[in-house]
């Protein structure tokens, strides 16, 4: 694949991806083991259906418990990771941007500050929480890159987890087995720095848009609207996560596709080197890639060993894409994402 010549970045300094870590429950479970679970015969469907062969979560589906290990305790560890990958410490990091769907503490503790504080770094480091789903991590690198190119910042942490599995209860079964065989839990974490060079590298101009008249996903308690009391506490019991599966393809697909053709014009460009980005699943990603055109081999799957892990899917799959090593310096490759909210959002990268 030759790099693209075309690639502008239109502000300065650029912005790289310096360092990236993640890290997973240790407890993975296979289809086999969901179905069990659930009491059904048929493990073949969910991989033929979703692209899903196993997935970590901190429900242990073989013993009906919730895992001590927390989503906080997993962000940890993915951003020590991504310092150690950086070379730097936290002591060199000016913002925390911290995006999570299933935060551990509403409003307060921040989970920002949870992690700033575990991570032992300085007052004058900012920590910042975002509430997002699949395109969170795509909105937490457009902050840090405008931050970095203001001068607020030199290297900014971004960090996404999520921990769907949390809501996991044995009573609600036969409610989330969607939920369950979709998504995994998972935590990711980058570091974002500003990089002279005589050549243009890192971001381009991101492009981003919010539709919520065509949002799928909703859970009843947990704000201020609907506040757990006595008369409601067995509804609040049974709230779990409430997605329209059957709207998902066609709203996720359309987004993808008008991003894909606004990013490459906006540079006019054709095609990148690769596209990198993360879907509700993996059945849907193949669907789409030869949709548009794009064989496999230029894009990057870890979906079928994580499951969907929504905040921090497209952290993982950059991280594991980088540390395979597949890109060459110079190449492109166009980052998407599209997440509850609706959000989504697309920026063309060029590998320094």
């Amino acid at each position: 694949m030759a790099p693209s010549s075309s690639f502008r970045n239109d502000v300065s300094p650029s912005v790289v991806i310096r360092g990236s870590g993640m890290a997973l429950p240790p407890l993975a479970f296979t289809n086999e083991d969901l179905c069990q679970w659930h009491g059904r015969r048929d493990p073949t469907w969910v991989y033929e259906t979703f692209g899903v062969r196993t997935r970590h979560t901190r429900y242990d589906y073989r013993h009906d418990r919730l895992d001590d290990l927390d989503e906080d305790d997993l962000v940890f560890e993915a951003a020590k990771k991504a310092l150690k990958d950086s070379g730097m410490t936290i002591n060199d990091v000016q913002v925390i941007l911290f995006v999570t769907f299933t935060p551990t503490t509403v409003c307060t503790p921040d989970p920002a500050c949870i992690l700033h504080q575990r991570l032992g770094a300085p007052a004058n480091v900012m920590a910042i929480t975002q509430l997002a789903g699949c395109a969170g991590t795509l909105n937490a690198m457009m902050l840090a890159t405008s931050m970095i190119r203001s001068g607020q910042a030199r290297n900014v942490l971004v960090c996404a987890a999520n921990s769907m599995s949390s809501y996991t209860r044995p009573e609600l079964k036969d409610r989330i087995w969607l939920q369950s065989t979709i998504f995994g839990d998972g935590a990711a974490a980058l570091v974002l720095s500003a990089e002279r060079s005589k050549e243009p590298v890192g971001f381009a101009t991101f492009h981003m848009h919010t539709e919520p008249s065509r949002d799928i996903v909703h859970k009843k308690f947990g704000g201020s609207k609907h506040i757990p009391t006595r008369e409601n506490f067995q509804e609040v019991l049974e709230d779990h996560f409430v997605i329209d599966y059957r709207a998902v393809p066609n709203n996720i697909t359309q987004a993808f596709s008008r991003l894909y053709n606004e990013v490459l014009a906006a540079r006019e460009m054709k095609e990148s080197d690769w596209v990198l980005f993360n879907m509700s699943n993996a059945q849907l990603q193949r669907r789409w890639l030869k949709s548009i055109g794009v064989p496999e081999e230029k894009s990057f799957f870890n979906m079928e060993e994580q499951g969907n892990c929504a905040a921090a899917s497209l952290g993982l799959v950059l991280t594991d894409f980088l540390h395979a090593g597949r890109y060459k310096s110079g190449q492109t490759a166009l980052i998407l994402g599209v997440g509850s909210g609706l959000h989504s959002g697309g920026v063309l990268y060029r590998f320094p």
